[in-house]
């Protein structure tokens, strides 16, 4: 079979470049700009009664952004309410021009978007339009770690838990233990995870305040079940146990957690790291053992 005859490959090019056209937001609203369209294709697309060809294309070009912004912003909610959908939508379209979909699937879109807000998100915050506040960079990019850790636990592929057997036992302290993709472990700055659990008790774009920050750190885990995504507040030294163990085998992340627990509090540390260990396997937080370090 014959490939595509040339005109057409040229007018797929033409007119998928009509559809990427970033949107104008100068205005106060995403507004399509014909003019930026290749000339050829403004040609080609020959007008039909009332409605110019101008117009027609930009029809469009509107539905092609509407829809990647609309899949952004479920894939980050925190973070697009926490800047108001119309700030949030201009750095989605800053991040799609520059990472156009490479994929058939649209879901995969946001892909890295929360590493390009690490990486453009100036040490000033984000300002938000038609105003002079902003949100604190650290806040901002804690928000988008969040929903990205969210996302990852949803899209996980299924995997069985681990375990354990009597052989395992034997070997567990000279071993790695392997995280399953389906659990998320983070730490916050500000009480996000709630704002992220009552959006849906805040209607509206607009941006909300950012609550005030906590006393001290607060560390969870996203663990993906049949009936959803759990979440679970770890205490302080059971998170430190398990970054430890990002690292470490099973008996090297105890001897350092040990040796960094204060002396009042070592005595009734086996047992609680017994439990933690315990409720982590029960959970489904590791896949496995491994005698090497597991790529991260």
């Amino acid at each position: 079979m014959s490939g595509a005859p040339a005109w057409l490959d040229e007018f797929q090019a033409m007119f998928g470049a009509a559809l990427r056209t970033p949107l104008g937001s100068g205005s106060g609203t995403f507004r399509a700009s014909p003019s930026s369209y290749p000339e050829a294709i403004r040609r080609v697309a020959l007008p039909a009664g009332p409605v110019s060809a101008d117009e027609r294309l930009a029809v469009y070009n509107r539905q092609y952004w509407f829809r990647l912004f609309g899949v952004l912003q479920s894939a980050f909610p925190l973070t697009a309410r926490l800047v108001g959908h119309f700030r949030f939508n201009e750095l989605a379209s800053d991040f799609v021009t520059r990472h156009p979909p490479r994929s058939w699937n649209i879901d995969d879109v946001p892909d890295g978007f929360d590493a390009f807000l690490e990486g453009t998100v100036p040490e000033t915050g984000v300002a938000l339009p038609r105003s002079t506040d902003t949100v604190e960079r650290e806040a901002f990019l804690e928000a988008a770690r969040i929903d990205a850790a969210w996302r990852r636990v949803f899209s996980a592929p299924p995997v069985a838990p681990f375990r354990p057997t009597a052989q395992d036992a034997a070997r567990l302290v000279d071993s790695h233990l392997v995280r399953s993709e389906a659990v998320a472990l983070f730490s916050e700055h500000r009480p996000l995870v709630e704002l992220r659990r009552k959006l849906g008790e805040i209607p509206g774009e607009k941006p909300i305040p950012l609550p005030p920050r906590l006393p001290v750190p607060a560390s969870w885990a996203l663990v993906r079940k049949p009936a959803g995504i759990g979440q679970l507040p770890l205490e302080p030294q059971e998170a430190r146990l398990f970054e430890l163990l990002a690292a470490e085998t099973v008996g090297r992340a105890l001897s350092l957690l040990e040796a960094e627990c204060p002396e009042s509090q070592r005595a009734a540390l086996p047992a609680r790291a017994q439990a933690w260990l315990g409720r982590s396997v029960e959970l489904g937080f590791w896949t496995g053992l491994s005698a090497s370090r597991p790529a991260s």
